[in-house]
């Protein structure tokens, strides 16, 4: 498994009594996220990985709650994704009974309404959250609309509706323009301006992001 679990499950325990300036609960989440979104792709082609891939669940669930406060739809977001995943690794490996094929085939409609709708209630959260934070510098509000639109981005993933695909994911963020270049994020402000932001790690402490305005020759 890969070594951010282990990681942040060791500093999540203690980040309730440690600040930083350097890091910020929403970029935590988010490479957590990120860790999960990925650690999940990588274990849904091997089915006898359920104990994993619960574990993986766990982990984002208790990430969720160390740096956000917890949230219970969050929690049901998570268990109803590791669910669907179970469900759809079951059906390609043909190993349900026809009748019981057809009955997880239905199961998994449901399934994906719920989703659908949990997220939008997630994301509604999780700006909320992120916007009760004070942010008395300009600098501090690009770096905050930064990482709400790259948090709902990867929220978004859980959505069977989600872009996945789409190659320069980006969102619009109360004016502004958030584009997710993987490598580093672009933020676009109302007036044309726009910040060049890359993530920060923290060894044991979580992550944060450094946003620059991007010079224009």
């Amino acid at each position: 498994m890969k070594t951010y679990k282990v990681g942040y499950l060791i500093f999540l325990m203690i980040l309730s009594a440690c600040s930083s300036k350097t890091t910020s609960p929403g970029m935590t989440l988010l490479t957590g996220l990120n860790g999960y979104h990925e650690e999940m792709e990588r274990l849904e082609g091997q089915a006898a990985r359920w104990p994993d891939r619960q574990r993986v669940g766990n982990t984002i669930m208790t990430t969720y709650l160390m740096t956000m406060g917890g949230s219970k739809e969050f929690n049901r977001l998570v268990e109803l994704d590791v669910k669907r995943k179970e469900y759809r690794i079951a059906l390609r490996a043909n190993s349900l009974r026809p009748e019981r094929a057809v009955e997880v085939k239905q199961e998994l409609v449901g399934i994906d309404a719920d989703v659908d709708a949990l997220t939008t209630i997630v994301k509604g959260q999780v700006a909320a959250r992120s916007n009760s934070q004070p942010q008395a510098e300009p600098q501090q509000v690009i770096e905050g609309v930064a990482t709400v639109g790259l948090l709902t981005m990867a929220i978004d993933n859980f959505s069977p509706n989600g872009a996945r695909d789409v190659g320069v994911p980006s969102i619009n963020v109360g004016g502004y323009t958030v584009i997710d270049q993987k490598n580093f994020t672009l933020v676009k402000t109302p007036q044309g301006q726009t910040f060049q932001c890359t993530t920060v790690l923290v060894q044991e402490e979580g992550a944060g992001i450094n946003c620059a305005p991007v010079l224009v020759k």
